[in-house]
């Protein structure tokens, strides 16, 4: 039996001879086939048992092959239906099609036309009840978390090629600005895939300097470096068999992506201060919100890694190019919330509806999680109206620092070096509030590198993390 043959053929012609003549024809697929000698017959045998695809002659004494593929399709939408036509009635079967025929084929039947399209029709049926079967999962699963909701066409196209990337094992790589939940997407992929029962691991690449990264990656061995006190397995390694995901990628140092893509490349990993390279199987989805393809231009991102990674473009649109959603997404945001919360019976009125389309959500499906939040959490009553509704300052400068009290009791150069670190550690958690979380963001919005602003984050004891969704 070839692959995917495993559904069954109905064949329906009022002429004995030419039915057996079909299903004799048909043998070589393997697939089981049964005949019926009018349309009647055929719709009593859809009814039965499933179908996988319906072969029926358009000319047939009593109801014919036009009444039978309206019939048939009235009951069964998605079943594909092949027409069987005389060379002379070509232009009927055209029209058929129009009305829902899935294609025709003109007598007499030849095995090197048939079988062909038999077998393509049924792939394609196979492929589409798989794609619907993962919608249907990716419908519940996105119920639960409130992010993937939405009807607006850009949407919805990437909501569409969700199943189907998920179905590949090809390097996927999701570009949208910060907060569209992007790692929500990377997720659902990986939910959706054959590796869904093994491990997800995300791993932020602007949130650590080169060095560490790729200790952290590609792991390392005793003795590669100063701290290295024992061996130590990479997030690659410790993603093997399923899902490695790659946020903010293009904030990759360069020396770090050359080693990446050895490893996209090769499937192979060298911890640092190794020997030996050890094969892995790994799944990568990448994600940023910068231009990639400017980022090449400009000679701080790779253009053989570009290529590599996006195989699999998907693209998540900003909140405020799908404002129509906002009050589904809001409505779904808010229950899920208000039930964690104890307080299912909150609703929007139309007012707040109103206002939360009409904001612009610089921070996307983010901020929109934020404010209803803590509208839930100062609601008063079961009813959340537009003044209740705080939406988020971004910072636009340094932070408001007002001075400290004078303490004469401190002598002035300790109170300095206090009011100086007071100072620092606030411009970080605002430069890293403004950024989302993204530490090489911050670090540029701050006038300093990656690796400077990352050890000013570690002196004072700050997380992006708590920063991102």
């Amino acid at each position: 039996m070839l692959p995917g043959m495993s559904r069954r053929i109905l064949v329906v012609d009022d002429d004995p001879l030419a039915l057996r003549l079909a299903a004799r024809l048909l043998r070589p697929l393997g697939a089981p086939v049964e005949t019926a000698g009018s349309a009647e017959a055929a719709l009593a045998a859809l009814e039965q048992a499933p179908v996988g695809l319906l072969l029926t002659d358009l000319r047939m004494d009593g109801m014919d092959g036009a009444a039978l593929l309206e019939a048939a399709r009235a009951r069964h939408p998605h079943l594909p239906v092949l027409v069987m036509t005389n060379h002379g009635s070509i232009e009927v079967a055209v029209e058929l099609m129009k009305k829902g025929a899935t294609d025709f084929i003109t007598k007499p039947l030849e095995p090197s036309t048939l079988l062909p399209r038999i077998e393509k029709l049924l792939r394609t049926a196979d492929l589409e009840g798989e794609v619907a079967d993962l919608r249907r999962t990716l419908a519940a699963q996105s119920g639960g978390r409130g992010a993937l909701v939405g009807e607006a066409p850009a949407f919805r196209r990437m909501l569409d090629r969700l199943p189907l990337a998920a179905r590949a094992d090809a390097p996927v790589l999701v570009r949208g600005e910060t907060g569209t939940g992007k790692e929500l997407v990377a997720r659902t992929l990986h939910d959706l895939s054959a590796r869904s029962d093994k491990p997800f691991v995300p791993v932020n690449c602007g949130a650590l300097p080169g060095e560490l990264l790729e200790s952290e990656l590609f792991g390392h061995v005793r003795g590669a470096f100063t701290d290295a006190r024992r061996d130590k397995a990479g997030l690659i390694a410790e993603a093997d068999g399923g899902t490695l995901f790659l946020d903010e990628i293009g904030d990759m140092a360069l020396a770090l992506q050359v080693k990446l893509l050895r490893f996209l490349q090769e499937g192979e990993i060298r911890p640092v201060g190794a020997n030996k390279t050890v094969k892995v199987d790994v799944r990568v989805v990448a994600a940023t919100h910068r231009d990639l393809g400017a980022a090449v231009g400009e000679g701080v991102f790779r253009e053989d890694l570009y290529y590599r990674l996006n195989v699999v473009p998907l693209w998540v649109p900003p909140l405020r190019e799908r404002r129509g959603d906002i009050p589904a997404l809001a409505g779904h945001i808010l229950a899920r919330i208000a039930r964690r919360t104890t307080r299912p019976d909150l609703r929007f009125s139309k007012g707040a509806l109103d206002a939360l389309v009409r904001h612009d959500w610089p921070g996307n499906v983010r901020e929109l999680e934020n404010v209803i939040h803590r509208a839930v959490v100062f609601a008063r009553g079961p009813e959340i109206a537009e003044d209740a509704l705080e939406f988020d300052a971004l910072p636009t400068g340094v932070p408001d620092l007002k001075p400290p009290p004078v303490d004469l009791g401190t002598p002035l150069r300790e109170a300095k070096e206090r009011l100086v670190e007071d100072f620092e550690r606030a411009y970080v958690l605002a430069a890293l509030d403004s950024a989302g979380g993204n530490v090489a963001q911050a670090a540029r919005r701050a006038g300093k590198d990656r690796k400077s602003f990352w050890e000013l984050m570690q002196r004072y004891g700050v997380d992006a993390d708590e920063f991102r969704e």
